[in-house]
């Protein structure tokens, strides 16, 4: 079997938006001990430079058919289950970069590429991107965005403070750092930013139960939630995407990780110009609350038509009539709860209602 030589043959990679970033950094930094590039870049190179020849989506094993063919398996890559090892690398990329992902599944067990769908020659099946529902959103390896809580809640503290980009970028270059997720979920000096989106079209607000496969404490599931999203990490922050650009890019990426967007709103950006950011509710009257603040978020929707939901922990799905006011509020989490009233009494506002 030929084998594919890396210090020979950068220049005949395939230049893509995530794996390039592997080349374009100092080398060092992806190598390992025999001066070759680290497994799991080396395996979604190899996965690229296979699709980008056959032009078509190809399951793991045929990727690893065309390498051999072609000659461009690394050699320190070898075994009985590489395609299993192919298969969870490719699994973890587009699980953990999301819409940042080169690649894409267009059914169970076989991935293509964007950079290959945007050309008009592709076959529109293949531009069809396949989504399995998640049981979980595990916890991912992140940094994620930080205050001290102290500092924190002596500026922003209450069930509503409305949002001022100014002062939000005011408040992430004095106190504001990236952690560790995990460790700052054991932290309890610090808070940590999520994103708590506001699914609305109309009149009506998209609401749903959190099941037993959330990642939400135990004493949240169960309880019924106006709000999608998640953790705000640094990968959120660039140099173009500060202050509600970050927190517009995490909630569209959180979105279409719950719900399945992707038929409505085939590019990122498309969900991205549609959110609006409201505010901040950060309070200390639960575990939760006491270890996050929401980045109060609004998304109008584009159509009547109820989504559907991308992953297991996300349970009945249903549209709230906000012209009726409710009276109790008891069955709703917290933040769902302060949010509804202060919507009713209309201290909240979103877009369109």
């Amino acid at each position: 079997m030929q084998v594919f030589n890396f210090a020979r043959s950068l220049s005949a990679l395939p230049t893509l938006g995530g794996l390039s970033l592997w080349f374009s950094k100092e080398p060092q930094a992806e190598m390992g001990r025999a001066g070759t590039f680290s497994s799991t870049s080396a395996y979604l190179v190899l996965a690229a430079r296979a699709i980008e020849l056959s032009r078509r989506p190809l399951t793991p094993l045929e990727m690893l058919e065309i390498g051999q063919r072609h000659g461009f398996v690394p050699e320190h890559l070898f075994g009985a289950t590489m395609h299993k090892t192919l298969a969870a690398r490719l699994a973890e990329h587009i699980r953990g970069e999301s819409d940042g992902s080169d690649f894409y599944r267009t059914a169970p067990g076989k991935f293509f590429l964007h950079k290959l769908a945007k050309d008009p020659s592709i076959p529109q099946e293949y531009k069809h991107v396949h989504r399995g529902h998640l049981r979980s959103k595990a916890i991912r390896k992140e940094n994620v965005l930080v205050a001290p809580k102290r500092e924190l809640n002596n500026i922003i503290f209450g069930e509503f403070t409305p949002f001022d980009n100014d002062e939000f970028i005011r408040i992430y270059q004095s106190i504001c750092h990236f952690h560790d997720r995990q460790k700052a979920e054991e932290d309890n000096s610090i808070k940590q930013f999520v994103t708590f989106t506001l699914f609305f079209h109309g009149h009506r607000l998209l609401i749903h139960r959190r099941g037993k496969f959330s990642t939400a404490s135990d004493l949240l599931k169960g309880q019924i939630s106006v709000g999608f999203g998640g953790h705000v990490n640094d990968k959120d922050f660039d140099l173009f995407n500060r202050g509600g650009d970050a927190f517009r890019a995490n909630a569209a990426r959180e979105l279409k990780e719950e719900l399945f967007l992707d038929e409505i709103y085939r590019e990122r950006y498309d969900a991205i110009e549609r959110t609006n950011i409201l505010g901040f509710v950060n309070v200390e009257d639960s575990p939760d609350a006491q270890h996050h603040i929401a980045v109060l978020v609004a998304f109008e929707h584009s159509s009547a038509e109820l989504p559907k939901k991308g992953e297991l922990s996300i349970n009945q799905l249903s549209w709230l009539n906000l012209e009726t006011p409710l009276n109790d509020l008891s069955g709703f989490d917290l933040w769902s709860g302060m949010i509804l009233k202060n919507i009713f009494t209309g201290r909240i506002k979103l877009t369109g209602v």
